[in-house]
């Protein structure tokens, strides 16, 4: 009887400390979860400000280019006209590009 008890015992010491490793790992593995979703938001919203940023100087500079070229050629739309064209073709060029 007392080989039961023994192993009764063993059962209950053995149960308490797989549920304690158990309990830890799943902290563990939630704060590791956590910390990836974080990273990978802060890339993503890092991104998206970067090319947004990005976007905007290029309107400014296609919009300067295109006012430098109209008092520079002394027309009011040929400026437009020639970076409009500029833009189309390296549009087409990528465009190009990324379906080979």
């Amino acid at each position: 009887m007392s080989r039961g008890l023994i192993d009764h015992l063993i059962e209950l010491l053995s149960s308490a400390i797989v549920r304690e490793m158990l309990t830890d790992l799943d902290k563990r593995l939630r704060t590791y979860v956590a910390d990836m979703i974080h990273k990978i938001l802060k890339r993503i919203i890092l991104t998206i400000a970067g090319l947004t940023l990005t976007m905007v100087g290029i309107i400014f500079l296609l919009v300067s280019s295109a006012i430098y070229l109209s008092e520079h050629l002394h027309s009011t739309w040929m400026g437009c006209g020639i970076v409009g064209i500029i833009i189309v073709i390296a549009g087409l060029i990528l465009y190009a590009a990324s379906h080979r």
